[in-house]
């Protein structure tokens, strides 16, 4: 089958099963969990499935485990909304802004113990990947943690972003793979290697998610892109830009918060100037790379993996 057809397939068994989460709650906290859920890349269970087919089991098997790292992210985006303030999630408003802050909490929250209950129902590896799901839950604890944390420091270092992305981001996707490896009862080398193949996407995603928050527009990315640059949100190309000029970046955020599109502006002149768009899509392109070496080291069938990587390359939203 066509990667391409595969992928829609796949996207269109996520998006089923969605549909049918939380049927017979409450209006009030029904609605706003359909309307989240309407939208999304579906990256993580697609990687899931992806994985557990490499590994030589039927995707349909994982597919329900799939379902509860699509919620667990989602439950994820809904905190974040709210933290920063964001108007806009997948093209649409978001729900603490079109219902309230406290009905985004009770939404997130019934969403996290829906995922948490479909992998109770697990018939195997239930224990293990419980188990797994929780520590990927503290990771992202302590990556959103570390962003807020972030927005008081001027200036911070390419390892401190990184030790942030991986835990908010990368360690998610990574768990994606690494599930889909254990519910296809890999080897443990497997499944480890898994892990860390999802890791450099999922880092590579974020970067990439930074630098199309830049070079995109909020139609495309489907999200409000004024919040990251007004709160001085760390990202990949803030953090070499104020390594080129602190000045600079500070006195276009003054300009932005009076004139957004001109300030904006400015920065993005900058960061051309300055080659950091260039450098940091060369950053992405790296890290992609290390991701398919390691798959080189398995045994698996690796060909719809190694076309998932170019996925997350070529993206434009």
């Amino acid at each position: 089958m066509e990667f391409k057809h595969l992928i829609n397939n796949y996207r269109e068994s996520i998006n089923s099963e969605l549909k049918n989460i939380y049927e017979s709650g409450p209006k009030i906290i029904k609605e706003p969990i359909h309307h989240v859920l309407k939208g999304g890349k579906r990256i993580r269970p697609i990687l899931c499935l992806i994985t557990s087919a490499a590994c030589g089991a039927d995707p349909k098997n994982s597919l329900h485990t799939s379902i509860s790292i699509e919620l667990l992210h989602n439950f994820t985006l809904i905190h974040d909304d709210i933290m920063d303030s964001d108007d806009l999630r997948h093209g649409s408003i978001t729900i603490h802004k079109k219902w309230n802050d406290s009905i985004a909490i009770l939404s997130g929250d019934a969403m996290l113990a829906i995922a948490l209950l479909k992998l109770n129902s697990l018939q195997k590896h239930g224990f293990l990947i419980m188990k797994k799901f929780n520590e990927a839950l503290i990771e992202v604890c302590e990556g959103q943690a570390l962003d807020l944390h972030f927005q008081d420091k001027e200036v911070i270092l390419e390892e401190e972003y990184l030790e942030m992305i991986d835990k908010k981001t990368a360690y998610m996707i990574g768990l994606s793979s690494e599930i889909g490896a254990i519910l296809a009862d890999a080897s443990q080398e497997i499944q480890l290697k898994m892990r860390e193949y999802g890791l450099l996407i999922g880092r590579a995603f974020q970067i990439q998610d930074d630098l199309l928050e830049i070079i995109s527009d909020k139609n495309k990315m489907g999200k409000t892109l004024e919040s990251d640059f007004l709160l001085n949100k760390k990202t990949y190309l803030s953090i070499k830009s104020r390594l080129i000029s602190n000045n600079d970046i500070n006195d276009y955020i003054e300009k932005a918060n009076q004139d957004f599109e001109s300030g904006f502006n400015l920065y993005k002149k900058f960061l051309t100037k300055h080659n950091v768009i260039s450098d940091t899509k060369d950053t992405i392109k790296n890290i992609l790379v290390s991701a398919d070496n390691i798959l080189k080291e398995l045994n698996i069938d690796k060909d719809h993996l190694y076309k998932y990587t170019q996925l997350i390359l070529n993206r434009k939203y």
